[in-house]
């Protein structure tokens, strides 16, 4: 017997989810098996009856907000997506047509690319040891450290890691852009104007201002996508030495 798809799905439920540097969008939790106007599927929701997201993104207006943890802060130390991020597609791209095994895969690819990204130790390396203060103002100023050149899988090099991270966005959305959906790495300076995603209480924990915090973004109509697209990485680092030329996150 074919699935009958609901006529209207019940009332959502709104939250401020984000902080004073903003207007107040509205994050708004769907019902199970729904996520829009002839959008339905009858395979199990990864959000509970009880409205429990278990795919770890958190839906604001009409993106989904993934926690990403760009960089460590010593080497060896795991950053980029929640290890169980892989195990459940969020919702909204499950009804469009995201498979499990699409979504892990994805997820598998962008924790490879992230081996390559440095740490707060290592770069401290690069940029103050032996020298100081002397060769972090020659390092940012003259070298290209993130750029996409003949050098950049060397280890005092980073642009290896960015080319990696802008190869897996367009892959990425070489499928989501035909599902009128987009998505982009993001980082914000200070934190309190990133989102407030599901680990972002956690996250800010111990840091400063001058903590940089990232954010995989997920836009789910054709309308947000142009948005995203058209919003830069940078919301606030405004890295203009020579040595971030190359960055997108």
């Amino acid at each position: 017997m074919p699935i009958q798809e609901p006529s209207a799905p019940p009332p959502y439920e709104t939250a401020n989810t984000y902080g004073s540097d903003f207007d107040p969008p509205k994050v708004v939790f769907q019902p199970t098996n729904y996520s829009g106007p002839g959008e339905y599927s009858g395979e199990p929701s990864n959000i509970t009856p009880g409205g429990l997201r278990l795919d770890k993104a958190k839906r604001i207006g009409n993106r989904l907000i993934i926690d990403f943890e760009k960089v460590s802060c010593c080497p060896g130390q795991v950053t980029g997506l929640d290890p169980d991020c892989r195990n459940c597609v969020p919702e909204e791209l499950r009804v469009k047509g995201i498979k499990q095994d699409v979504w892990s895969e994805w997820c598998d690819d962008l924790m490879k690319v992230q081996k390559k990204s440095p740490s707060i130790g290592g770069c401290l390396c690069i940029f103050c040891f032996p020298a100081g203060l002397v060769q972090a103002i020659f390092c940012a100023m003259c070298c290209p450290t993130s750029g996409d050149h003949c050098l950049k899988s060397l280890p005092c090099f980073y642009g290896d890691w960015y080319v990696g991270l802008r190869e897996w966005q367009a892959s990425v959305n070489s499928v989501l852009n035909k599902k009128d959906m987009h998505a982009k790495l993001k980082t914000y300076k200070p934190y309190n104007r990133a989102p407030r995603s599901i680990g972002y209480e956690t996250r800010k924990i111990g840091k400063d201002e001058k903590y940089e915090m990232s954010m995989l973004e997920i836009a789910l109509t054709a309308e947000e996508s142009q948005k995203l697209r058209e919003e830069g990485w940078d919301n606030g680092v405004n890295d203009g030495c020579t040595s971030g030329s190359g960055r997108i996150l």
